[in-house]
């Protein structure tokens, strides 16, 4: 519902296309029903669901087309071929295990890949604007056990279990411990005690990326390698515009609302702090963008 009003008639491809979800719905819609789509995935058990459920014949559409390709290191369309490209929860990953350069190049190789007045649709995960901002952060620690230094999780019997017994406060600091150590990233912090209250003094950045992945605690392991927060939507907007794509105004950050009221509400709050030594409550910052480039050649 997010993505349909942007899509343009014709070659319409989804790369990261999992199951062809994406693809099953928007096939089934009457206005695209002259158009070809092309479903990319890397995975092979998902490219193999894909064609099987083609054959069971779960796309409206005949045009239905899925491949088997890498699409961080080269095109995967021919060079101008394409009215629409989709994708969603993709570039973070890229970002996350792979590399800054690969990720530049995958922006890249979508714009040569459309034809003059195509759009690549692009929705993921984004960074507060002001990620640098220290902050404090005041998160519940009476609704789980609490712990004074993080664990090697290897020694835990059931590491789920063990990371949803922890308080929100005490999370955190496991979260410190985890987040992105393989790659060398290390999360700076204090706790300091402001009005009988503990805080957590850190970078925005960070924070939001504590928020982001606080509740994974069934895959904890991989999310710690995921950075949802290196690119602010300034920067993406920065980033589309050096590659040549024309923004359309329909591109927007948004905060969402079902993150905040289940898994934010009563467990996690931002402060900026006044020259006085007050606490000013902030805003949780955005957690989403959608942006919907459009080439102009």
């Amino acid at each position: 519902s997010e993505t349909f009003p942007f899509i343009r008639s014709g070659r319409i491809g989804d790369i990261g296309c999992a199951v062809g979800s994406w693809i099953k719905l928007a096939a089934a819609s009457p206005s695209l029903s002259e158009s070809d789509f092309y479903g990319i995935e890397i995975a092979r058990h998902l490219y193999n669901i894909c064609n099987q459920r083609k054959e069971n014949g779960d796309f409206h559409n005949a045009y239905v087309f899925f491949s088997q390709k890498n699409a961080v290191t080269g095109l995967v369309f021919n060079e101008n071929s394409m009215n629409t490209i989709h994708t969603s929860s993709l570039t973070h990953e890229i970002e996350s295990y792979g590399s800054r350069e690969e990720l530049l190049m995958f922006i890249k190789n979508r714009y040569k890949e459309l034809i003059s007045g195509g759009v690549w649709i692009n929705r993921d995960v984004v960074g507060p604007p002001n990620k640098h901002e220290t902050v404090y952060l005041w998160l519940s620690s009476d609704d789980g056990i609490s712990i004074n230094k993080p664990v090697n999780l290897s020694s835990q019997k059931n590491t789920e279990s063990y990371l949803s017994s922890l308080s929100t406060f005490s999370r955190f600091i496991q979260f410190a411990q985890d987040f992105r150590k393989n790659e060398g990233y290390s999360v700076s912090y204090e706790i300091v005690k402001i009005n009988e209250k503990n805080y957590i003094k850190a970078r925005l950045l960070d924070v939001c990326e504590f928020l982001s992945k606080k509740d994974y605690t069934d895959n904890w392991e991989s999310e710690m390698h995921e950075t949802f927060c290196f690119f602010s939507f300034n920067d993406w907007l920065e980033t589309a515009k050096n590659t040549g794509f024309t923004i359309l105004p329909d591109s927007q950050e948004y905060l969402n609302e079902w993150i905040v009221e289940n898994r934010y509400k009563g467990k996690a709050e931002i402060f900026t702090q006044n020259g006085t030594g007050e606490l000013i409550s902030l805003p949780f910052p955005s957690t989403h963008f959608i942006l919907v480039l459009e080439k102009k050649v």
